[in-house]
């Protein structure tokens, strides 16, 4: 009986010795890039400051009317632009602190990133007569370029983290033999814009009566946007 005991014990440790020892191994992978983004959002911003509220809305509306004229002669479609933000403030107060109202009005237009177009656009707001009139503007990617680039970035983070599990596993004497999870996490450097379709202003629909001042425009090229990605990877692994 005890001849049997100590067979079934010797028995049981040789198999637990052939059970190959498994672990994990977690391993990040990262990937960026430099793109150009191909949406431009301009934002138009009028404002009018008077002691008279009733004045002050009058030489806003008055002012966004002449741009409104000027959006027309350079092409842009009414339905490109979008309001923002109206508004009137009963507590401005000027350099000299007195109090007036303060008419706010911005206006929002999208279209496909020119440089041409947006030196034409500056150009005629400098060479136009318009008062209190800002211009901001703000490039981003379309939502089929930034899939296009979310797609390519995701490749090259999963071989990152496969170049470093490999490399690790290689250091430790041990083999990957699977995947047990992966999870993603996004690191965007801009805002991913709707898939929408955006309408592609030419330069020459924007020529004006008198000559135009130079802008940065025409010179340079817009700054590139950078685009980053990463995941995490734990792999099985085992002696």
């Amino acid at each position: 009986m005890k001849k049997h005991i100590i067979l079934l014990l010797l028995f049981t440790a040789s198999a637990l010795g052939q059970t190959p020892k498994t672990g994990e191994l977690t391993a990040e992978g990262n990937a960026s890039m430099k793109v150009m983004p191909d949406v431009v959002t301009l934002t138009v911003s009028v404002s009018k400051q008077n002691e008279s509220e009733k004045t002050a809305l009058k030489e806003l509306n008055e002012e966004v009317t002449k741009l409104e004229g000027f959006f027309t002669k350079v092409g842009i479609p009414t339905k490109s632009i979008k309001i923002a933000s109206y508004d009137i403030d009963d507590d401005y107060r000027d350099d000299k602190d007195k109090k007036l109202y303060q008419a706010h009005n911005s206006l929002t237009i999208e279209f496909k990133l020119d440089t041409r177009v947006l030196d034409a656009f500056y150009g005629e707001l400098q060479a136009g007569n318009y008062k209190d009139v800002s211009v901001d503007y703000e490039t981003s990617l379309s939502g089929e370029l930034q899939k296009k680039v979310q797609a390519e970035l995701m490749d090259k983070a999963i071989a990152d983290a496969k170049q470093k599990a490999d490399a690790i596993a290689k250091s430790l004497g041990v083999k990957i033999t699977g995947i047990s999870h992966v999870s993603k996490y996004g690191r965007n450097g801009v805002v991913m814009v709707d898939e929408v379709k955006y309408m592609r202003l030419e330069a020459a629909s924007m020529k004006m009566d008198a000559p135009r001042p130079p802008t940065v425009f025409a010179k340079y090229e817009m700054q590139e946007k950078e685009e980053e990605e990463q995941i995490t990877i734990i792999y099985e692994i085992s002696k």
